[in-house]
């Protein structure tokens, strides 16, 4: 059922009838089990590292659809209350990402389908309590002689004390890029929103983009700024300039950050098949030339930090992971295998990755997109989701399953205690 999505300052209650009739019509469509159905084993497990101990729990079902159903993201809402928005569409340039929207009440262990929303995008930022701000994803100039500033309309998500969903879109701005914007399909500019969302010190909020300069052959890892929750942002510097990256053929892009103990700004963009960091010591003003990080790898990374030190890393391709490192400033990183941790906790074989995924060799079709969620949700605690694909691209049925799912871990970690 088609969701209307409220374009005026009020919220629509019909957005929410319509929103809840999908919900419902959506389990019986998927044949989906409930995602509480037994697995193979529901024990958490944990894994001993050299400098730390990783504890990851069993996997929860959020989702599984025919078609397409993946590129998963988290956002926390409050409390034990989590979305987990899912695209429905095609991997192209095309605007509007048509996206689901699921819920857990229970801090991830269980999910249920609750709307779908005109636009997906990777990330969000909390707004007054329980609503958030989801970022578009594809921008446009503000007109046609100005593609130094650009455009879109975000998703404001209001969830209430009942589990109900308030939905409209929202203006956004996008200003103070020094040069033109390249063109991107469409009649858009090359500006994509994906980098999380931190507060810095001095107030204002701050993520990272990334798009081309007009002109340019590479991508570029851009930060910004923004002191009116998230209506405005403004350019503020360069993180990662393409053209410095020469072993990098498409430069720098999907990108995330945090802070680190000491106070600084730790990023870290994929660079191909490879992942790069630069830290910031001055709030994002500046950054440190690009540095590739040995023995982590390629799509869009995901990172926290825990309030005990530890970092948690995550992605892959081929393959699914989640690192972890000991130092508190992204230098040594050890992994443990999450294809593996999914396959020996999911009974169902028709969801299990193949051992060559698990491997972390390519197959055809890829058993995932191995793009992952991460959102905080404790001291020392972060959830992990990530997709397991049936046709690849194509999207299911296909021959790895008849479906696209998507999954959900709860991860903690620690460092080890001095011998």
């Amino acid at each position: 059922m088609e969701v209307h999505v409220c374009t005026q300052t009020r919220f629509s209650a019909y957005l929410l009838m319509s929103s809840l009739a999908w919900a419902a019509l959506s389990w019986q469509s998927s044949g989906q089990p409930p995602s509480d159905a037994p697995s193979a084993a529901r024990a958490v497990h944990k894994y001993a590292l050299a400098n730390c101990e990783i504890e990851i729990g069993p996997p929860s079902e959020v989702g599984r659809a025919q078609g397409h159903f993946w590129f998963s993201t988290l956002h926390r809402v409050e409390g034990q209350d989590i979305l987990c928005e899912v695209v429905l569409a095609d991997d192209k340039a095309q605007g509007q990402w048509p996206a689901a929207l699921h819920l857990s009440r229970d801090g991830g262990a269980t999910w249920k389908p609750l709307a779908q929303i005109e636009c997906y995008g990777p990330i969000s930022m909390p707004l007054e309590a329980r609503n958030l701000l989801i970022m578009p994803y594809e921008t446009w100039p503000v007109s046609e002689q100005d593609k130094r500033n650009a455009r879109a309309d975000g998703t404001e998500v209001a969830l209430d004390e009942n589990g109900a969903i308030h939905v409209q879109r929202t203006p956004m701005k996008f200003l103070g890029f020094p040069r033109e914007l390249a063109d991107y399909p469409g009649g858009e500019v090359y500006l994509l929103t994906n980098g999380n969302i931190l507060r810095l010190k001095n107030g204002p909020w701050f993520t990272t983009f990334y798009g081309k300069f007009a002109g340019d052959g590479k991508d570029s890892v851009w930060s910004a700024t923004s002191a009116d929750n998230g209506s405005t942002w403004q350019y503020q510097a360069t993180v990662a300039e393409g053209a410095t990256l020469n072993e990098a053929p498409e430069g720098a892009n999907e990108s995330n950050s945090v802070r680190l103990a000491d106070g600084r700004l730790l990023c870290v963009y994929r660079t191909g098949s490879d992942y790069h960091k630069s830290y910031s010591a001055d709030e994002g003003a500046t950054w440190t030339a690009p540095e590739r990080m040995n023995g982590v790898f390629c799509v869009e990374p995901q990172l926290a930090r825990l309030k005990n030190g530890i970092l948690l890393l995550s992605g892959g391709r081929p393959g699914l992971y989640v690192w972890a490192c000991a130092d508190g400033e992204g230098k040594i990183w050890e992994r443990v295998n999450l294809a593996e941790h999914h396959n020996a906790h999911v009974a169902e074989e028709s969801m299990q990755y193949s051992p060559d995924w698990c491997g972390g060799k390519w197959t055809d079709p890829p058993g995932s997109t191995s793009y992952t969620g991460m959102a905080l949700v404790g001291d020392n605690e972060v959830l992990v989701c990530y997709d397991r694909l049936g046709n690849g691209w194509n999207g299911a049925p296909g021959p790895l399953g008849t479906h696209d799912a998507v999954f959900c871990v709860r991860i903690k970690a620690w460092p080890n205690q001095p011998k």
